[in-house]
């Protein structure tokens, strides 16, 4: 395979709270000698070492040996506040270790676990890990000696069968001088450089930052099949060389072992407004994690957004953001790096950055959405409710959207019942003040419409119902997952027809949109989604069969181009068979192998991202809602109060079987009454708002128990 050019990138992005921090001074040997010199630089910089070598704590000699073997440094920077800060600095290579066949296929070398020479054993499931040396950086200028060293010297440098393991009959195996490393790095390829900064848990009270490089290293001389290696340590004052580790290696495709290595990841990064000055410094922050959306689609594997194949499905939340759906005002047009600051700036969304030391960074977008279970009071007792069904852009043509009326909301603190009221009135005036027939149709060859007597509907009840979330790769902004938080409200209101409509939102007044409305039931919802599910099952498998004969055509047809040109070429030397022979090859990986990748994805043989994560990450993400435990438990108490009510017998006058001593006048006092008090609540406010109704108050509604049953 070719060489790779070093890298040309900018610096990594450090982040909060020390963004803007910049080193103004390097400690060397040559600065603090002794660890007794060390200590004295530490103190200086209000750092108490006195508890240092106690529990599980290292004592100062054990970071002053670091700094003297070249594994870590020790710096002083200087925070944009004037404050001073002493870090340790480390750097640590990530890598993806793989044959160039291998490559080609998206297949890398995974170490599942390790065996320690004394015969212990533990599960590693990560990456070639390998601390880099102060000395070899500026990376970029030593990356392929640093990849060499990597591979031959430490984790790899000694190959054996995948059978090789420590146990009763099986003794460590021995060092063998004479041995030499089969492998040879071809070529590497730079992905990403990431910056963490966390308190040392082995020095308290100094900062260690972490620089993460994630490299594909590319070697020949690999096994075919899984195997083992040995590591073995230095030599000691005897010359021997004491077994290290035995370490298993497995071949895994990349979205696998994406999955282990998100496994325990946390958030270590959250991007908000004013975190960074100009669309130009989240363009520099974006491109440590490989993510070019200036560029179009991206291309890279390095962090796990950049898969192609990350998500099997387009879920109705990706219409919020430009994928066909109301309140995109892009029309699905793929979004630039400043589009996306402008986003943040405007709270509408924030980035998060999540990972592991030894795993893969991962950037999310996150969203939070109110969508709203709208009803109007002639209609709720035949539990119905508003759905958009369609959506038609100024200058384009209506697409099916099926999905209740849903906004995105600003996510700057924690939402309670006055946010939501607030958040329900601007989406309904927003979406619902122009209403139009049924069959209203947006025509280009007439002037484009204007918000001319605005007539939105009056909300009453909003009540705060559930809390959903959903993952999904951004249809707009290409290379992000999107996190949505979805807040779920019942909402009744009056001034809307009772029959299905069409109305005219304004969010961007130059691309009005024309959506039609209709109201539903659950069970009619489900038929809809239902049906629209058969009809896109339909599609795609018609798409899967002219893809899969598609390839088998293009595969074949390369197949006995190249079996003729072999053929040709036996007979007689041309340069032009060799230069046919070269472009079918290249026509072969170009075009027969992605045509068989996008068949077998659209085989339903991909993951999506709701597999690729470890369920572990998916409730460490949900957990970060604007809403309380507390807010969704008095939410659920309400609920079952309302049900509750709802359940109670009805009287009827005129039904000689409701006679006094069967219960039911008894139960209708008690239900008359219950109805009374919820009346009082829902009019007031105190029903959607959980610190004005106490406990006692809702204990001492009267729920009675149903009558006895009728003989």
């Amino acid at each position: 395979m070719p060489a790779v050019e070093s890298p040309q990138r900018t610096t990594a992005h450090i982040p909060e709270p020390y963004t803007g921090s910049v080193p103004v001074k390097v400690y060397g040997l040559s600065d603090v000698p002794s660890s007794a010199d060390l200590t004295a630089v530490l103190e200086s910089q209000g750092i108490s070492t006195s508890s240092w070598g106690e529990g599980n704590t290292k004592d100062v000699s054990k970071f002053w040996k670091e700094i003297k073997l070249d594994e870590a440094g020790f710096e002083v920077w200087k925070k944009p506040t004037g404050e001073t800060l002493p870090v340790r600095v480390t750097h640590v290579l990530r890598a993806k270790v793989s044959s160039p066949e291998n490559y080609a296929r998206g297949i890398f070398l995974f170490n599942t676990w390790q065996q320690y020479g004394d015969g212990r054993k533990r599960n590693r499931n990560g990456l070639l890990s390998e601390k880099l040396q102060m000395s070899e950086m500026p990376l970029e200028k030593n990356l392929h000696e640093v990849c060499q060293r990597a591979v031959t010297e430490e984790e790899m440098q000694r190959v054996c069968d995948a059978s090789t393991i420590i146990g009763p009959d099986s003794p460590a195996p021995t060092y063998d001088p004479g041995y030499k490393c089969p492998l040879t790095v071809v070529d590497e390829v730079f992905v990403d450089h990431t910056v963490e900064i966390e308190a040392s848990k082995s020095y308290p009270g100094l900062l260690t930052v972490y620089h993460l490089y994630t490299v594909d290293i590319i070697c020949t001389g690999l096994p075919t099949l899984n195997f083992n290696t040995l590591e073995f340590d230095a030599p000691d004052k005897n010359g021997d060389r004491k077994l290290k580790y035995i370490h298993a290696w497995v071949w895994l495709k990349w979205d696998a072992i994406q999955r282990y290595l998100l496994e325990g990841s946390v958030m270590k990064e959250r991007i908000q407004k004013d975190t960074f000055k100009n669309a130009d410094q989240l363009r520099e922050w974006l491109t440590a994690f490989a993510i070019d959306m200036d560029a179009g689609p991206a291309a890279g594997a390095g962090s796990l957004p950049l898969s192609k194949s990350m998500s099997g499905r387009v879920s109705n939340m990706s219409l919020l953001d430009g994928g066909g759906g109301s309140g995109s005002g892009g029309g699905g047009r793929a979004r630039t790096v400043k589009d996306l600051f402008e986003e943040v700036q405007h709270e509408k969304a924030c980035l998060e950055h999540w990972g592991r030391q030894d795993g893969v960074p991962i950037l999310l977008r996150v969203v939070h959405v109110v969508q709203l279970q709208l009803s109007i009071p002639e209609l709720l007792s035949e539990s119905r409710w508003l759905f958009m069904e369609s959506q038609q852009k100024w200058g384009g043509s209506p697409e099916i959207v099926n999905r209740p009326l849903a906004r995105k909301v600003q996510s700057k603190s924690k939402f309670d019942h006055d946010f939501f009221q607030a958040a329900a009135q601007k989406t309904v005036e927003d979406y619902l003040s122009h209403i139009m027939d049924l069959h209203y149709y947006m025509d280009t060859s007439k002037p484009v419409p204007t918000p001319d007597n605005p007539n939105p509907p009056k909300l009453g009840q909003v009540e705060f119902n559930s809390y959903l979330y959903d993952i999904e790769e951004s249809p707009t902004y290409k290379g992000l997952l999107t996190m949505y938080h979805l807040y779920n409200l019942n909402v009744v209101g009056e001034g809307l027809p009772n029959q299905d409509f069409s109305s005219l939102a304004f969010i961007n007044p130059d691309r009005p949109e024309a959506i039609v409305w209709r109201w539903v039931t659950w069970p009619t919802t489900i038929n809809m989604l239902h049906a629209r599910s058969k009809r896109l099952s339909d599609r795609d498998e018609q798409r899967r069969t002219r893809l899969s004969d598609a390839s088998k055509v293009c595969a074949d047809t390369c197949s006995g181009l190249q079996g003729i040109v072999k053929q040709m070429s036996q007979n007689r030397k041309d340069p032009e068979l060799t230069e046919i022979a070269d472009l079918l090859t290249k026509l072969e990986k170009q075009v027969a192998d992605p045509l068989a990748e996008l068949s077998n994805e659209a085989s339903g043989n991909s993951l999506n991202i709701t597999d690729r994560l470890p369920p572990s990450m998916i409730s460490s993400l949900a957990e970060q809602r604007n809403i309380s435990d507390e807010f969704i438990r008095q939410a659920g108490k309400r609920r079952t109060l309302r049900v509750s009510m709802q359940m109670l017998p009805e009287w009827h006058d005129d039904d000689p079987e409701d006679a006094p001593g069967n219960g039911y006048q008894e139960a209708a006092a008690a239900s008359s009454r219950a109805d009374a008090t919820w009346s009082n609540w829902m009019f007031t406010g105190r029903c959607t708002n959980p610190e004005m109704v106490s406990q006692d108050e809702i204990d001492n509604v009267p729920i009675p128990s149903a009558p006895a049953p009728r003989e």
